[in-house]
């Protein structure tokens, strides 16, 4: 008789946390699949430092949200392409909440080797030669933590133009080596 009462008060006691916790889990669930459907574009990359190892960049993603609710993304691991030619990896490590029918910048750092810049100055005349019309790829995955990670991969591809101060610097290039 006792073993019944005290099953009864469990039984009572999880059906008490799962009707308060539920709309409350439930929600996390449904903000977290809401990122499947974020639309993740290519913004900007500019130098944020430059030292003996590598150089280091900041990249700005814009994410848009077509969802009717907040989607969220706890964050991200990639790799940067410029011209199909592998330049560095990156990641973001902040929580990022999208509000429904809004766009957020996403901000984080590349962190640039010298080897891999090498391989953009062998094909420094082609930049010049398209204007500086170049070829950026960004794929990677972002991940959202619900017991456990759930990661959601994604590519951006797209033509940038660098700006013709760039590409003055890139034809004084033409003989330069890093190493």
């Amino acid at each position: 008789m006792k073993t019944k009462i005290i099953a009864g008060i469990f039984v009572l006691v999880v059906l008490a946390i799962l009707l308060i916790a539920g709309p409350y889990l439930f929600s996390q669930i449904q903000e977290k699949e809401a990122f499947k459907n974020v639309e993740i574009d290519f913004e900007g990359l500019e130098i944020k430092n430059i030292d003996m190892q590598q150089v280091t960049l900041n990249l700005n993603l814009r994410c848009y949200n077509p969802n009717k609710i907040p989607a969220v993304l706890d964050g991200a691991d990639y790799e940067i392409y410029l011209q199909g030619i592998y330049i560095g990896n990156g990641s973001l490590n902040e929580r990022l909440t999208i509000p429904p029918n809004e766009t957020k910048i996403a901000r984080s750092e590349v962190n640039v080797r010298y080897e891999n810049l090498n391989r953009l100055l062998n094909i420094s005349d082609e930049i010049v030669k398209s204007d500086g019309k170049v070829d950026i790829m960004i794929k990677g995955n972002a991940y959202v933590e619900f017991i456990g990670k759930i990661n959601f991969p994604f590519k951006v591809e797209k033509e940038i133009n660098l700006s013709a101060d760039v590409v003055e610097k890139i034809k004084g290039l033409k003989n330069f080596k890093i190493f």
